[in-house]
């Protein structure tokens, strides 16, 4: 017989306040039973052997109610167990394989001020319930809170073909929706077997064939030589790193990438939430000083664009030994 969600709560003790948890980042309190049905539903689809699996792994893991926040290999357990899967797909957090991400995709907003407008509308939104209607997933809202345009494209040399980086890229949200592709080769970079192939399938969909590679790398040791890449992108990765990870991070960022390449990252600002993976808690300036005082081979990063309007989109740019 499928396991259910209840089910899953009575043989997880502590399940039940993982998912509040969890979901409280997306919905509030009234809207958690829609959510319950949904996860329950998609729980239904998976054997019950493996879904007895994962409650017995979470179990040993201490995973419930809220996994150890010092524990860096958690957050890559978490993001390939199926159980965790579906309690993020209950909000719509994956796109579909096949669908164009086109039509889904943010207009190029003229100003940050509109993008900041546009982004504290969807934030209203999700504050009412929205993200419960099967026509607000999450993932199609999250595609209308970027702007490449505005924080990427005003930093970027030129060159014959620049090489970009998408680190721990996932589905594709960033590197599959910039606002120019011409003369550009982007590397696709996470751990994820199943996030790169959904990228692939995306990026077919996308027709963009050609113009993205996919790797399956540590992003610890990316398999780049040293000032390779012309630009980065890094959306929701950097708040999954311990203090030390994330240094590890952008001090390999910096060897690969080259003296004036713009990093454009979304990284959310007082997100600390254990059940997401949120291990960092910072503020602006704590997340602009932990990005500036790395340096390899005098090379450093330096925050160009910042504002208080999208308070989590930031720019940073390496800069060379003065």
């Amino acid at each position: 017989m499928p396991v259910t969600l209840a089910q899953a709560f009575e043989e997880l003790p502590g399940l039940d306040n993982f998912c509040s948890e969890l979901w409280g980042n997306f919905v509030p309190l009234f809207a958690m039973k829609k959510l319950h049905t949904r996860a329950s539903a998609l729980l239904e689809a998976f054997p019950d052997e493996l879904i007895r699996h994962e409650l017995s792994e979470w179990k040993r893991l201490r995973l419930v109610p809220s996994p150890d926040p010092k524990d860096q290999e958690l957050v890559g357990v978490l993001w390939q167990s199926p159980l965790f899967i579906s309690l993020m797909d209950a909000i719509g957090f994956f796109p579909p394989e096949d669908v164009d991400l086109r039509p889904h995709m943010a207009p190029l907003y003229a100003s940050i001020d509109e993008f900041g407008e546009a982004r504290n509308q969807l934030i209203r939104k999700c504050e009412r319930g929205y993200m419960t209607r099967p026509d607000f997933p999450y993932w199609r809202m999250a595609l209308r809170v970027q702007a490449p345009h505005l924080y990427l494209e005003p930093f970027l040399g030129q060159g014959e073909e620049l090489q970009g980086c998408d680190l721990a890229c996932g589905w594709g949200r960033i590197c599959l929706t910039l606002s120019e592709y011409k003369h550009r080769r982007i590397h696709a970079c996470d751990l994820a077997d199943s996030s790169l192939v959904t990228l692939r399938k995306l990026a077919e969909q996308r027709e963009l064939p050609g113009t993205i590679e996919t790797h399956r790398v540590d992003i610890l040791n990316l398999p780049f030589q040293d000032n390779f890449f012309d630009f980065y992108l890094a959306f929701d990765i950097f708040e999954h790193l311990v203090d030390d990870v994330l240094a590890r991070c952008l001090r390999e960022m910096l060897r690969c990438g080259k003296v004036g390449a713009p990093l454009y990252t979304e990284t959310p600002l007082l997100c600390f939430c254990p059940a997401l993976t949120h291990l960092q808690n910072w503020s602006e300036s704590e997340l602009t000083r932990a990005f500036e005082q790395e340096c390899v081979d005098g090379k450093r990063w330096k925050r160009r664009l910042w504002n208080e309007q999208v308070p989590d989109h930031f720019t940073f740019v390496i800069e060379g030994a003065h």
